[in-house]
């Protein structure tokens, strides 16, 4: 039976507001001096930050350490931070009426099948958009899983997402359990051409 989601199209701008910031804070301690890597080779206390950071965090890390800056910054938290807290609120709410009629919601794991390894890389937007449906589990903080149901006609794998409400993981785990029984699907690989 279908249930309705209003609010989970506002998932990705909310969760790449909300999961930098969380990032930023968080990492903050990563200074190489308590936490984290430290550069083997500097001037100065300052020096070592900067070679500590540079050293032992990726291009993505430090793009969400960037926006989590910005979005916690003075003159900017009420307008982005606590926006999509407020939004954050209004997905869980509609989960919350969704499981009033159901036990698990199912569907896709991505938008589209997985893409080759390397495909996407160069444009992080599209790889944020791929996370249309699995970041609503993120948000609301309610249990998700992702198993294999099918493969499309390239042989690339697609995903089938069942969530289900706070703490019915055995639920959640039942219902999953039940669709490996029933299919093939999760002892299957894909078939890349060498």
């Amino acid at each position: 039976m279908p249930v309705a989601l209003p609010n989970v199209r506002l998932s990705v701008p909310v969760y790449y507001v909300i999961a930098p910031a969380e990032a930023s804070s968080n990492l903050s301690r990563f200074d190489g001096v308590r936490y984290g890597h430290r550069a083997e080779h500097y001037a100065d206390l300052t020096d070592m930050y900067r070679k500590s950071r540079a050293e032992g965090f990726g291009a993505e890390v430090k793009r969400r350490i960037l926006v989590g800056t910005y979005v916690l910054s003075h003159g900017y938290y009420d307008a982005y931070y606590l926006k999509a807290q407020q939004v954050r609120r209004l997905i869980a709410d509609d989960f919350a009426r969704a499981y009033a009629q159901c036990d698990v919601i199912m569907g896709p794991t991505a938008p589209s099948p997985a893409f080759r390894i390397g495909a996407k890389t160069d444009d992080p937007v599209q790889m944020y958009l791929n996370d249309i449906f699995t970041i609503a589990g993120n948000l609301t903080g309610a249990p998700a899983i992702s198993i294999p149901c099918g493969f499309d006609r390239d042989g690339l794998p697609i995903g089938l997402q069942i969530q289900a409400n706070y703490f019915a993981e055995a639920k959640l785990l039942n219902v999953a359990h039940t669709f490996q029984q029933a299919t093939d699907w999760h002892c299957r690989a894909p078939e890349f051409a060498a």
